[in-house]
């Protein structure tokens, strides 16, 4: 197995915590994400009572993938410094993507009683997400409603409070007051991101004038499964159920087909076959890692739709997973939701949602009518309403063995997105028509219709 340490032999790591950092980016670059966690594990140990350095390292190895191990380091120098904030919350939010809600509240409100700068540290947005309220009493509402109008916060920062407040309100039903929260969060991000329709929609059409070109037939050894769609449209839950699956891996959301797209486009590299398998190797080296192997691999990156045509040059053996689902309820979950990264500056505002979601259709019927290409479509509404059928059809299209069908056990590691709370609760039909409880207060929503094919 590349990057592991032969049968018999010790792993020996860089005692020099300079050089040891220096040898795991260089591993975690080549895909050793195993190797290079290690590294940095064996430095934060040697560095426990210096809370700095640990932080660095352990927030190095929960990068890296490996929570587990983070988590164990966060733990032995919380022991020794209980108060450090900067730890504190970074462990909350290891506990968090692992599934320990409990933990993870705990640190986070350790952390902000404890004082830790709410510009740096969105901790509000992050308490709300650990549970599903079932009480206006509860003594959250009250900490939420304290900062939502903090002049000491700044736009972002209190974007993510009242996306905090909105979240509480919409657990416990209080319709009207969630909308008003969510539309104060938004109309606060809103100004200060830049994204463009126009800019949107000529990248769409410049993606659908892309001549196609002749896939690369060098085999890999496994078979990468590009789960796509609009985020919040089932994606991580669909991921996660498969990854039970004993021969699945799921890698969660990989940044790296943008990047290559990019990299290829900028440098007119597009139809060159060399560079394209240069390119294909650097992924499949960030799939495989240097854990233990599987047949099949996941990247769960929503918006790699934009792509689909250069993953199929790349990985002709690939399978896509498209994620669909009804328009308005996939709006209303994207309005609600605080997102941290640029590639989702569309989320603020009903037209620009609408916008994104009409290039995905175009982007996704493009790729299937007109390239040909294998796509196998997930409706969100089915999988809640009949999981059983919808994870066979899916398993079917990728080839998983019957008999070893996926279990009803969760996957292990971690979740870093928007719903790792929901893809860690049974699977449930209330979010099915969510929509039509806003209809009062977000009329948006339902001129948008159910939206494409969904």
């Amino acid at each position: 197995m590349k990057g592991s340490t032969p049968t018999g032999q010790a792993q020996v790591f860089p005692a020099d915590p300079v050089q040891a950092r220096a040898t795991a980016l260089q591993w975690r670059q080549q895909g050793r994400l195993e190797a290079a966690a290690g590294i940095m594990h064996a430095a934060g140990m040697r560095s426990l009572g210096s809370a700095d350095a640990v932080f660095d390292c352990a927030l190095f190895i929960k990068e890296s993938g490996r929570h587990a191990l983070a988590a164990e380091l966060c733990d032995a120098q919380l022991a020794l410094s209980p108060n450090h904030l900067r730890l504190l919350a970074l462990a909350g939010s290891i506990d968090h993507e692992l599934g320990r809600f409990d933990a993870a509240r705990t640190r986070y409100l350790a952390a902000i009683h404890g004082g830790i700068d709410l510009n740096q540290w969105f901790l509000l947005h992050a308490l709300s997400t650990t549970q599903r309220y079932d009480d206006a009493n509860h003594p959250d509402f009250a900490l939420f409603e304290a900062h939502v109008h903090d002049a000491r916060l700044s736009s972002r920062a209190r974007a993510a409070v009242c996306f905090a407040l909105g979240k509480a309100c919409d657990d416990v039903g209080d319709m009207r007051h969630a909308a008003s929260m969510f539309r104060e969060a938004n109309g606060l991000v809103k100004r200060e991101v830049h994204w463009s329709r126009d800019v949107w929609e000529r990248f769409v059409s410049a993606q659908i004038q892309e001549p196609p070109a002749a896939a690369l037939g060098e085999p890999s050894g496994c078979i990468p499964v590009f789960v796509v769609g609009m985020v919040r449209s089932g994606t991580t839950l669909l991921a996660d159920r498969l990854a039970r699956h004993a021969e699945v891996r799921n890698r969660g959301e990989m940044p790296f087909i943008a990047y290559l797209a990019g990299q290829l486009k900028a440098q007119g590299l597009l139809h060159d076959l060399r560079a394209c398998a240069q390119a294909r190797q650097v992924y499949l080296a960030h799939l495989r890692q240097d854990d233990a192997p599987a047949r099949w691999y996941i990247d769960k990156h929503p918006l790699n739709f934009r792509y689909v045509g250069l993953i199929h040059r790349l990985f002709p053996e690939a399978r896509v997973l498209y994620c669909r689902r009804d328009r308005r309820d996939n709006a209303l979950s994207i309005y609600s939701q605080y997102f941290g990264h640029a590639d989702n500056d569309y989320a603020y505002d009903f037209e620009d949602i609408a916008s994104y979601a009409h290039g995905c259709d175009r982007l996704m019927a493009h790729w299937v009518q007109s390239r040909g290409l294998p796509v196998h479509v997930v409706d969100y509404e089915r999988m809640v309403g009949d999981p059983e059928a919808t994870l066979a059809g899916a398993g079917a299209f990728l080839g998983l063995p019957e008999e070893a069908a996926a279990t009803e056990t969760p996957a292990a590691g971690a979740i870093a997105t928007a719903s790792m709370w929901q893809a860690r609760q049974p699977i449930y039909h209330r979010s099915v028509g969510r929509w039509r409880s806003y209809g009062e207060w977000l009329p948006e929503l339902e001129r948008l219709g159910a939206g494409g094919d969904a």
